[in-house]
């Protein structure tokens, strides 16, 4: 069968240019749902934020798993999509909780959490939670945070006690920086993992704390516990997390 010239000629530069054209094409980054949760006292579930999205530069099947959680006050942060959120703001600080059901009031005390969740929690330096701060610092980063610490103990609210460094042995920590940590907190054992909202269980917590002191102190704890079977998704959490907590604009930064 004879070809027309012209076709001819069109097929040959479709296919010398398809290469060129499909290295060309942007790259899609994925994204996650962004989700609002309830403050303090306020009444009803999460929701979705209509139409806004966060970029989630993870593996593209992880990233299909995640929403990402915010709420007033507070630094928002991915975990499994579809499960209920409730965040906690105050003087000291905030807590932002991810479950996967629905937090039932009373809400304060705040409750504790022996079950699969991700946190995030912020202390303010300038307020009251200059205490957990330096107390989590002499832990963590007595270094770096040792002018911090000595400027708190020298108030005399609190004995020195209060301070003595208590790291568990079964956590395992892995220094990012002088003032940057990621940990775990194995299973059926007490540590950082457990010193917010979740206790000990048959899950190990994954974990992250931050610490800054230019201009006032602030410290951010993130906790990730997730079932076996989302290991994957925990990953991506941690990974997002430990970008997030390092940019000015927090996940929103995200490239």
């Amino acid at each position: 069968m004879r070809v027309a010239p012209h076709l001819a000629t069109s097929v040959a530069l479709l296919l010398a240019c398809g290469p060129i054209a499909a290295a060309e094409m942007p790259e899609i980054q994925p994204q996650a749902r962004a989700v609002g949760c309830p403050v303090n006292e306020q009444s009803g579930p999460a929701r979705l934020l209509p139409g806004e999205l966060m970029p989630a530069p993870v593996e593209p099947h992880a990233a299909q798993q995640l929403a990402y959680y915010q709420a007033a006050h507070s630094p928002g942060v991915f975990a499994p999509k579809g499960w209920s959120c409730r965040a906690w703001y105050g003087w000291s600080g905030s807590v932002l909780v991810v479950t996967p059901k629905l937090l039932q009031p009373p809400y304060f005390p705040l409750p504790m959490i022996t079950g699969p969740a991700v946190t995030i929690d912020t202390s303010n330096g300038s307020s009251s939670g200059r205490f957990h701060i330096a107390i989590v610092a002499q832990q963590l980063f007595p270094v770096f945070g040792s002018a911090f610490i000595t400027r708190v103990k020298q108030e005399h609210l609190l004995p020195n006690s209060t301070f003595a460094a208590r790291l568990d042995p079964d956590d395992q920590l892995s220094y990012l920086s002088d003032r940057f940590v990621e940990y775990t907190t194995p299973a059926n054992r007490t540590g950082v993992g457990t010193d917010g909202l979740l206790q000990a269980s048959d899950l190990p917590i994954r974990g992250l704390s931050i610490l800054t002191l230019s201009g006032q102190a602030d410290l951010t704890e993130l906790r990730v516990r997730l079932p076996a079977n989302l290991n994957a998704v925990a990953a991506a959490v941690m990974q997002l997390e430990t970008a997030c907590v390092q940019l000015p604009q927090g996940c929103r930064g995200l490239q």
